[in-house]
This record gives C-alpha cells, structure tokens and sequence, in this order.
C-alpha cells in the first residue's frame, strides 16, 4: 500500500474528505489517522506528514469546510451588483452549499467549535461575521432602523440556517429539488421593505455558486 496515487496537496485533501465521511458515518471516537489512512489507500504512516495527530487532523477538517464556505459566500457578494441581491443571494448559496454537502453541515454540528456572536464586533465563526457584516453593510446603506438590525440579522440567519439543515436531512428530498426550491423560499424572505418587488429576484440562480 503506498502514497503513489496521490500528489502531496491530494492526499491532504483526500484524507480530510474521507475523515468527514468516517465521523459522520462512525463517530468521533472511532475515529483514528491509521483508518483513515486504510481507507484512502496509504500507509499508516502517512497522515503524519500532514497533521500532528487526531486533534490537529479534526482542525483542519473544520479549516477546510470553512475555506470553501467563505468562497461561497465572498463569490456570492463579488458577483452582486447592489446590497440586496448580495444578502439574498448569499443567503440562497449559503443554503445551497449545505444541501450539496450534507457531510459537511453534520460535522460542523457535531464536533466544530463554533461560536456565533450576534453584536456588532468582529469575533466569532469567520463565515457568520462576514454574513453579519454584510448584512449591516445593507441596513447602513438602506437606513434601516438600528434598533431593528439584531431582530433582522437572527430572523434572516436561523431561516437560511434551518434551510441548510433542513436540506441535509437524509430523505429531505433530492438534491434537484432543493436547487429550485431554495432560491424561491429566500426570495420570499425580504424583510427590509416587503411592499416593493425585489427587481433582481431572477437573477438569483437555481445552482447558486458550489
């Protein structure tokens, strides 16, 4: 059994990947570098040269569901052309990247350490204090009362949140209909001024970004 399938940064990924699936499948405690290591097809040894041990390893599994969540969202701002297309649409490509990735969403629940703050400072889990911020980026520029802006941001985040969660529930549906439906339910959630139609709501996308 050897590395030789794999280049170097491969093999960092392909063990982070498939120790998501094993905790997800078999739990944290059952969990050990050398299985992972069987199951992608290396020695025992190998995982080493990547991470410490265990804890290092759960670390950067979190790291790694971090980095693609926040592209998702930086990618979802970047391609908007006002505020309010770029909070709807983060919040569909948010959802969107839990219903693609269940394995993920469960590992975050399960075993990340993530602290969400809902004040106006900069601490917390990276991918929330960027979706905080934006979102106070828009009250700012719409005028929207101060006082209403926790309300808002809470209501706004355990919707998208709980699609996310509701998309990765095994049996929820197939992955095709949540494509269309999730886009059309945070269409529905415009809070900031409900009378007016939301002019870019066609061009949120049914795929979203990945």
């Amino acid at each position: 059994m050897g590395e030789t399938s794999y280049h170097h940064g491969d093999l960092h990924t392909a063990m982070i990947e498939k120790g998501i699936e094993m905790i997800n499948i078999d739990g944290y405690g059952n969990l050990s570098l050398r299985k992972v290591a069987a199951a992608c097809g290396v020695s025992h040894a190998a995982p080493y040269s990547h991470f410490a041990g265990k804890e290092e390893f759960i670390s950067a599994i979190q790291d790694h569901i971090t980095e693609k969540l926040m592209h998702v969202l930086t990618t979802a701002v970047g391609e908007s052309d006002d505020a309010m297309y770029g909070m709807l649409r983060m919040g569909c490509d948010y959802a969107l990247f839990f219903a693609r990735n269940p394995q993920y969403y469960s590992f975050l629940i399960s075993r990340a350490n993530i602290q969400v703050d809902f004040s106006d400072n900069s601490e917390g889990y990276e991918p929330f204090v960027y979706y905080k911020e934006t979102m106070f980026k828009l009250f700012n520029e719409v005028g929207y009362p101060k006082e209403l802006w926790l309300k808002t941001i809470i209501t706004h985040w355990a919707f998208v949140h709980g699609l996310a969660s509701i998309a990765s529930i095994p049996g929820s549906g197939d992955i095709a209909d949540w494509e269309k439906r999730i886009p059309d339910l945070i269409i529905n959630l415009y809070f900031l001024n409900p009378g007016k139609p939301f002019a870019n709501a066609e061009k949120l996308p049914e795929g979203g970004t990945t």
